[in-house]
């Protein structure tokens, strides 16, 4: 997989999650890309982003992580949900962790949700990462 391919299925991963929560999303995404160890030459890259909205109705929120779950699992990617949860926000963090270091985060809380990641780690031709 090239930096351009590792990006466009980055990218639209995010596009398709952010989909089922159709909303004012913010986009922090990092399109430049960044420095990965890839296979332990130092000569990878990887992208990163994030999208933001305000928080979701507690059902809507539970709903949306079923239906991140069932994505990640759709893509074959392994899935871990974490309650971070403290006495101000109530947050759910819905993980999928694919292939080469890609990884897709889903928070959902109290005081906004978040879809977030980064890449899978590829080779760069360039060297530059």
């Amino acid at each position: 997989m090239t930096p351009g391919e590792a990006k466009t299925e980055f990218f639209g991963l995010l596009d398709e999650i952010q989909a089922m929560a159709p909303g004012d999303w913010t986009n922090k995404d990092v399109p430049a890309g960044g420095y990965c160890n890839y296979q332990g030459t130092g000569n990878g890259k990887e992208f990163a982003g994030a999208r933001t909205m305000g928080p979701l109705s507690t059902t809507e929120r539970e709903a949306l992580r079923q239906k991140v779950g069932q994505f990640y699992v759709s893509h074959g990617y392994s899935v871990k949900t974490f309650d971070q949860s403290t006495a101000t926000n109530k947050l759910i963090i819905t993980n999928g962790f694919g292939p080469d270091g890609l990884i897709l985060q889903v928070y959902t809380g109290d005081l906004g949700t978040t879809v977030a990641g980064n890449s899978r780690c590829v080779a760069d031709p360039q060297g530059k990462g």
